[in-house]
């Protein structure tokens, strides 16, 4: 019962930021690990109190995710990248590594995710993959 339930709250949030905004962490870690399945990823493990979520492309590149669910008008730092880059570089020896924040980035936090190749999943980024649009870097070995 508990997994169907939860495939209805994730079929629910699809296609809906307030749905996302109204989650709580480990439910949007989960809708987060829902979208890299429907993408095709596989071996989707969801690590739980640090909002990290590792995967595998379909072409075996590995996946790191950083999951920070705030409110809207709250905004993602160059320090939150700063913190990130470590850990999915170094730490976890990502392939791709995705930021995902339910609000947007600073210019200079875009500038420097660009610059060590992580993946910044914005506000606007989160809403259209949510509404069914492909993570083009999930797909792509570019």
């Amino acid at each position: 019962m508990t997994h169907l339930r939860r495939v209805l709250r994730e079929r629910e949030a699809a296609g809906s930021m307030g749905a996302l905004d109204a989650m709580n962490p480990r439910q949007f870690e989960q809708h987060i690990a829902w979208l890299c399945r429907r993408d095709g990823c596989d071996r989707v493990t969801v690590t739980g109190g640090h909002g990290d979520t590792g995967a595998y492309t379909p072409d075996g590149r590995r996946i790191v995710v950083q999951r920070t669910s705030r409110t809207p008008a709250a905004t993602i730092t160059s320090g939150d990248v700063q913190q990130f880059i470590g850990m999915a570089k170094l730490d976890y020896n990502a392939d791709i590594a995705l930021l995902v924040a339910t609000c947007p980035f600073t210019r200079d936090a875009l500038l420097l995710a660009i610059r060590h190749d992580v993946t910044a999943v914005h506000r606007g980024l989160l809403e259209a993959w949510n509404n069914g649009a492909a993570l083009q870097v999930l797909h792509s070995n570019a």
